[in-house]
C-alpha cells in the first residue's frame, strides 16, 4: 500500500501549503484544529486513485479532492453540534474545545473553502464537477435530517435506514470517485460506474461500523456497545426489531427508552441480537453490497493494474488494515 502512504503524504502536503489563516483566530484555529486531526483521507484518496485510473497528471485532481475532504470535516464539525458530541478522532470537538457559535462559524467557513478548491478545474469540467458537488453537497444534507428524524421516531424499516445511510455517508464516497473520472473528463457512462461502485462501498462500510460498533473490539477506536448506550437505531437494532418475538420485542423497546448507559443494557441487547442471529444478518448485507461495488469496478475499462490498486485499497478498508 505504498501508493496509499504516498498520496496521504501528497494531500496533507497540499493542506498545509493552502492557507486558511486570518483574523479573528477563533474563526481560523478550529478549522486547522481539525484538518490536523489524525486522518485517513479516504475520500481525497479515492478521488486519486480514481484519476489515476485514465490520467497521470494528479495535480489536477488534488485541489478537487481536498474539496472533499474540506467538506467531510465541515459536516462533522456541524454534526458534533447536533449530536452533542465530546469526541472526535481521539480528541475534544470543536464545539467542546471552544464553543456551539465557533463551532458552526468555523464549520461554515471550511466549507467555503472547500469551494475555493474547485476554483482551479478546468473549463472544459467545470461545470459538471460543479453541478455534480452542489447536488451530493444537498444529498449529504438531507441524510443528516433524516438521521435526526429517526432520534423521535420508534419505528423506522429497513429500507428507511438505507436512505439514510445513502445520504448521509455514502454518496460522499460514490463521489470521491466520480470525482476522479470528472476531473479525467471521461464520459458520463464511466463516471456513473465510479459512482454506483463507491456508494455501494459506502453503505458496506456505514453497516460494518454499524456491525463493529457491537461486536468489534476496542482496538476500532469506539467503545463497544456505544450505540446501544445511546439509543441509536442502526441497522441491527432494526432489524432486531423486525426478527423478535413480541415478548422480546418489547424488552428491548422498553431498555431503548431508558436513558440509563449500564452494562446489562448492552449484554441484553447484544444477546438478543446473537439470538436472532442479527450478527450473521449484518454481515451478509454488507458483504452483497461491498460485492456489488466489486462487480461495478471490474465492469470499468482501465489499466489492469491501476483498476487492482482501487480494489485493493477498498479491501483493506474492509478489513480496517491501513
Amino acid at each position: 500500500m505504498n501508493i496509499i502512504k504516498n498520496y496521504q503524504e501528497i494531500i496533507n502536503s497540499k493542506i498545509e501549503k493552502i492557507r486558511i489563516q486570518g483574523t479573528p483566530n477563533e474563526l481560523y484555529d478550529p478549522i486547522n484544529y481539525i484538518l490536523n486531526l489524525k486522518s485517513k483521507r479516504v475520500r481525497p484518496i479515492l478521488s486519486l486513485l480514481s484519476y489515476s485510473l485514465f490520467k497521470k497528471d494528479i495535480d489536477k485532481i488534488t485541489e478537487p479532492s481536498i474539496a472533499l475532504e474540506f467538506f467531510h470535516n465541515f459536516t462533522l464539525i456541524h454534526d458534533d453540534i447536533m449530536d452533542n458530541a465530546d469526541i472526535r478522532r481521539g480528541e475534544d470537538t470543536i464545539h467542546k474545545k471552544w464553543n456551539n457559535n465557533i463551532g458552526i462559524l468555523s464549520g461554515d467557513l471550511l466549507m467555503i473553502f472547500a469551494y475555493k478548491m474547485l476554483e482551479n478545474v478546468e473549463e472544459k469540467t467545470f461545470k459538471k464537477t460543479f453541478q455534480r458537488y452542489n447536488n451530493i453537497a444537498v444529498k449529504v444534507c438531507e441524510g443528516q435530517q433524516y438521521d435526526m428524524n429517526f432520534e423521535v421516531e420508534n419505528e423506522i424499516s429497513e429500507d428507511d435506514y438505507l436512505k439514510m445511510i445513502t445520504l448521509k455517508t455514502a454518496v460522499l464516497i460514490g463521489f470521491s470517485l466520480e470525482l476522479g473520472g470528472l476531473i479525467a473528463n471521461k464520459e458520463k457512462l464511466i463516471t456513473d460506474q465510479l459512482y454506483v461502485a463507491g456508494e455501494n462501498f459506502g453503505i458496506s462500510f456505514q453497516l460494518m461500523d454499524d456491525y463493529l460498533d457491537v461486536f468489534g473490539s476496542a482496538e476500532f477506536g469506539k467503545k463497544i456497545g456505544g450505540d446501544i448506550s445511546s439509543n441509536k437505531k442502526t441497522y441491527l437494532i432494526i432489524k432486531l426489531l423486525e426478527k423478535a418475538n413480541s415478548t422480546d420485542k418489547e424488552r428491548v423497546l422498553k431498555l431503548m427508552n431508558d436513558n440509563n448507559e449500564d452494562e446489562n443494557k448492552i449484554k441484553f441487547i447484544t444477546d438478543m441480537m446473537l439470538k436472532y442471529q442479527i450478527d450473521k444478518i449484518a454481515k451478509q448485507k454488507m458483504d452483497i453490497y461491498f460485492d456489488e461495488g466489486m462487480k461495478t469496478l471490474s465492469s470499468i475499462s482501465s489499466k489492469k493494474n491501476k483498476i487492482l490498486e482501487l480494489k485493493n485499497y477498498f479491501e483493506k478498508m474492509r478489513e480496517r488494515k491501513f
